[in-house]
């Protein structure tokens, strides 16, 4: 498995490896992370460099505090990021969006209500498949017009889900 990594204007595509290291962009290191703190403050040591830093996790989104220099890290896995590329081909920046389905699953939970504003990245619908659940986002900012679904129910590939205007 690999992730996707975006700092800033900044992309890497990391893959774990076998005996503490992993590749960054293609690039080998060699990688010791440990907890201090009950899951706020970490060890980091990449190739034989130190630090401590705080992090906090807020989904698929890291605030990472290293030396006093604050960094947002949005984290996807490849799957994820699969899901994502095929939504964001669909979304278009005014008009109807009608978020589908990007694989057969079970409904968890859709935490959008109709009438509610939504922004580019919220959360509509909760989609469990292959015992994953995936958070589907909006791809635009607008305005829920329309929930197809409700939690419980079981779709398919492509089945839409909700519509914004």
């Amino acid at each position: 498995m690999h992730y996707t990594c975006i700092v800033g204007e900044h992309t890497y595509e990391i893959r774990p490896g076998a005996n503490q290291t992993v590749e960054v962009n293609g690039e080998p290191h060699r990688v010791d992370f440990q907890t201090i703190d009950e899951g706020v403050m970490y060890s980091l040591l990449i190739d034989n460099h130190s630090w401590q830093i705080l992090a906090e996790r807020d989904g698929d989104e890291y605030r990472i505090s290293i030396d006093g220099e604050l960094y947002v890290v949005s984290v996807q896995d490849e799957r994820t990021r699969k899901i994502q590329k095929a939504l964001n081909r669909a979304a278009k920046d005014t008009g109807e969006f009608v978020l589908k389905a990007p694989m057969p699953g079970l409904v968890r939970g859709v935490p959008a209500i109709i009438g509610q504003e939504v922004q580019k990245g919220q959360g509509l619908v909760i989609l469990e498949a292959m015992k994953m659940e995936n958070e589907l986002r909006a791809t635009r900012a607008g305005v829920v017009h329309d929930i197809r679904v409700k939690p419980g129910d079981a779709v398919e590939l492509g089945q839409a889900l909700v519509v914004l205007h």
